[in-house]
């Protein structure tokens, strides 16, 4: 219901206005995308000269080719861009990615494998083992093209002695229902694996190692992003404990964990590798800044008020709307880029994205703010397990839900936001996007400034 001490309501656009908004959210959303396209990306950054690979400005001899070891759910992606460049000096390499997301052949000299995720399993374990073995038998003749991307850290997996493959899935499990951002998930890992925190570059100590990323961590520390594979020093496990404390889940965890926790705790700083490059080719800023670009080609006045946002889905679809509300009419377009998290207390359906909305939806009811869209939008296209990058939703999306026998509010509080959009409309179905950059939150008014799809802004 609208709140009784509003002083006045947004005026109701036509539907075709807001059809028209929804559209240009769309618009926006594959602008973000394509400016992390992670083929592109990595070809934007990579070339071969003269016996050498070169990243970004720095050089490295690779007399015998180079070995490429690609992790995440851009793998696949990212390892086209490489072979577009290098023109046949890929010898050999490793590419693991998520189930379903092997969209071409890659050429024979690399071995392809698809594993689980959020929660590793044992194709993951596999994929990881043979990699490491392939990775030991290299010299110092052959440069090592690390790519990664977000998802890397639940598919490249090999647990330490003591610690089950079991054991990482049922604490990554504890950790993600208790609303556990990435940067907690990773540090409670590191130190758990094999690979992770530098683990998988010192399989190959006599190579030089150039990492390329594509990060889906906010801030974009290197250790952090998959966490960590080639990059020394990121293990942690004072952190890790208070993690496991903070997020209640300290009695829970298998034993064979905390007393891994234990015994790492006195473990040396590993020696750093200064010939070795670390490069970032894309991120969540870098996505919303092409969403913006797109808004000012399309005519319209756009704000970015958020970057690098973190907290509880339902909360920031509420703190977004509040943001919008306080904007003058001349905005047209409202941005911001983050990750929210859910804390699941519900059996319901849903995702931290459509979350997110269907809080916005209900706190947009209340205000009367009818002439906004709004949507959170993953860019790697799949909100936990709902199978959608997320929803848009208007100051009528509760009220349609309703007629159709679904409470929106009830649905908010079981954790069911799928349900919601099933029944009202607004779910945002791409499919794996190939990309994995956070996530992107967009508003737009419904008014005739938007233009239509024959005229100006199309």
């Amino acid at each position: 219901m609208l709140d009784p001490q509003r002083s006045h309501e947004s005026s109701k656009p036509t539907g075709s206005e807001i059809e028209l908004a929804r559209a240009r959210v769309h618009q926006l959303f594959f602008a973000a995308l394509e400016a992390v396209e992670p083929e592109r990306a990595v070809r934007n950054w990579l070339d071969w000269q003269d016996g050498c690979l070169a990243v970004g400005d720095r050089t490295l001899p690779a007399p015998k080719g180079v070995h490429v070891v690609a992790v995440g759910k851009a793998a696949v992606a990212m390892t086209k861009g490489a072979l577009a460049v290098l023109n046949g000096h890929v010898v050999s390499g490793d590419v693991i990615t998520k189930e379903d997301h092997v969209t071409v052949l890659l050429p024979s000299p690399l071995r392809v494998y698809e594993a689980g995720h959020p929660i590793p399993d044992e194709r993951g374990v596999n994929a990881t083992n043979q990699a490491l073995s392939a990775l030991s038998q290299l010299g110092e003749d052959v440069v090592v093209l690390a790519l990664i991307s977000g998802g890397g850290s639940a598919l490249l997996e090999s647990p330490r002695p003591g610690v089950t493959l079991s054991d990482l899935a049922e604490t990554t499990a504890l950790l993600l229902r208790a609303g556990a951002p990435i940067e907690a998930l990773n540090a409670v890992r590191a130190p758990l694996s094999r690979v992770k925190a530098g683990g998988l570059r010192a399989a190959a100590p006599r190579s030089v190692w150039a990492t390329v990323i594509l990060s889906d961590v906010l801030g974009n520390d290197p250790r952090v992003i998959a966490s960590g594979p080639s990059v020394l020093g990121g293990i942690d496990t004072r952190s890790a404990t208070e993690f496991i404390e903070r997020f209640g889940v300290a009695e829970k965890i298998p034993e064979s964990v905390r007393t891994a926790l234990r015994a790492r705790s006195g473990d040396p700083e590993p020696v750093r590798t200064q010939e070795d490059v670390l490069l970032i080719i894309g991120d969540n800023a870098t996505a919303v800044q092409a969403a913006a670009n797109k808004a000012t080609e399309l005519g319209l006045e756009c704000r970015i008020v958020w970057n690098a946002t973190q907290g509880e889905a339902a909360e920031m679809g509420r703190a977004f709307v509040s943001l919008v509300a306080e904007l003058p009419e001349s905005v047209d377009v409202v941005l911001g880029g983050g990750e929210a998290t859910v804390t699941v207390n519900g059996d319901g359906r849903g995702g931290r994205n459509t979350e997110f909305s269907l809080a916005a939806a209900l706190e947009l009811e209340q205000r009367g703010l009818f002439d906004w869209v709004i949507a959170s939008l993953g860019t790697d296209g799949q909100d936990a397990m709902t199978g959608l990058a997320g929803a848009t939703a208007d100051a009528e999306t509760a009220q349609r839900a309703r007629d159709r026998g679904v409470d929106p509010t009830r649905a908010l509080a079981r954790n069911d936001s799928l349900s919601v959009f099933e029944a009202s409309g607004g779910a945002v179905e791409t499919g794996p996007t190939g990309t994995n950059v956070n996530d992107v939150y967009i508003a737009v008014r419904a008014s005739n400034r938007l233009g239509d799809a024959s005229g100006r802004g199309s």
